[in-house]
C-alpha cells in the first residue's frame, strides 16, 4: 500500500492528464475491499479523479455484495469494474455470482452506479474456444453494463476485428483498449501465461533482442504500447486504459505523448 500512495503523489495524476485511475479488488496484496476503497477514495478526494473501483464475484455473498456497495457508495465512489475473478482453485464454485453478469445484474439492481465489464478480444485464457465470446459480452449488456474495457492485447487488429464483430451484433458499447507496455522479460511470461495474449513476432523480436538489457526492453516497450495507442487514437477508439502496473516511469513517460496525440486529433476535427 505504502509504494501504491508514494506512486500517486510522485506522478500527480491529475497534472499528468488521467481521466480515471483503475483500482484493481484488494489493492496492495490485501486480497479486502477495504484496501480497495480507501485507495479510490483516496484518489477521488486528493487528486479529484473519479476512481474505477474493482469488484469481484469471487468469494461474494449477496450480503457481503450489499455490505460493499453500502461502503462505496458512502465513499462517494460512483464506477465499478465488475469482475468474476480468478478462481482460487480448479474446483471453486461460487453459485451465487458463477459469472461476471450474475454480479453486474445484482449491482445494478440495488445501485445506480456506473458500472463497466471485461471483454476479451482474444478470448477468456479459461475458455478452450478462442476469440471474442459475443453471448459473453451481450449477456453482459442486458445485465446493465455501461461500458467495457478490453484485457490487455499487443496487436491491433485483434482489437479492430473484436470491435467490427460487436458492431456487427449491434453491440453498440463504449469500449476502451487495454494497453500493457511490457517492462521486462518475465512479466511478458507471466501475462501471456495468465491472459492468453498473443505475441506478434516484432514484439517477440524486441523481447528477446533485449532480454539481458532491462533498462532498453523497458524503453522499448513503451515505445511499442505508445505506437498501439497512435494507431488506436487514428482509428477512433474510445478510450485508452493504460496497464501501468503502479510503474510511475511508464506514467510520466507514456501520458504527455498520449495528451498531445488526443489534443492533435481535436485540432484536426
Amino acid at each position: 500500500m505504502e509504494s501504491l500512495y508514494h506512486t500517486l503523489n510522485e506522478v500527480d495524476p491529475q497534472a499528468l492528464g488521467v481521466d480515471f485511475i483503475s483500482v484493481t479488488y484488494g489493492a496492495g496484496g490485501s486480497g479486502n475491499s477495504e484496501k480497495t476503497r480507501q485507495l479510490a477514495e483516496y484518489i477521488q478526494n486528493t487528486y479529484h479523479i473519479p476512481a474505477l473501483h474493482h469488484l469481484t464475484g469471487v468469494n461474494q455473498t449477496p450480503k457481503s455484495l450489499r455490505e460493499n456497495l453500502d461502503a462505496i457508495q458512502s465513499a462517494g465512489i460512483e464506477n465499478i469494474l465488475a469482475l468474476r475473478g480468478d478462481l482460487p482453485n480448479d474446483d471453486y464454485v461460487n453459485n451465487d455470482y458463477p459469472f461476471a453478469k450474475d454480479l453486474i445484474q445484482d449491482i445494478k439492481s440495488y445501485t445506480d452506479l456506473n458500472v463497466g465489464a471485461a471483454v476479451y478480444p482474444e478470448g477468456h485464457v479459461d475458455n478452450p474456444v478462442t476469440g471474442i465470446s459475443l453471448n459473453g459480452v451481450r449477456e453482459k449488456i442486458l445485465s446493465g453494463t455501461d461500458f467495457l474495457i478490453s484485457q490487455l492485447f499487443f496487436e491491433n487488429n485483434v482489437f479492430y476485428g473484436m470491435q467490427d464483430a460487436l458492431r456487427a451484433n449491434y453491440m453498440k458499447i463504449p469500449v476502451s483498449a487495454g494497453i500493457m507496455p511490457i517492462i521486462s522479460k518475465s512479466q511478458v511470461d507471466r501475462m501471456t501465461y495468465m491472459i492468453g495474449s498473443s505475441l506478434p513476432a516484432h514484439l517477440i523480436k524486441i523481447v528477446h533482442k533485449y532480454e539481458n538489457d532491462p533498462e532498453s526492453l523497458q524503453q522499448a516497450g513503451i515505445e511499442y504500447a505508445l505506437e498501439q495507442i497512435h494507431d488506436l487514437i487514428n482509428h477512433g477508439v474510445d478510450g485508452i486504459h493504460i496497464y501501468a502496473m503502479n510503474r510511475s516511469k511508464v506514467l510520466e513517460d507514456m501520458l504527455p505523448v498520449i495528451n498531445q496525440e488526443i489534443q492533435k486529433k481535436a485540432l484536426i476535427k
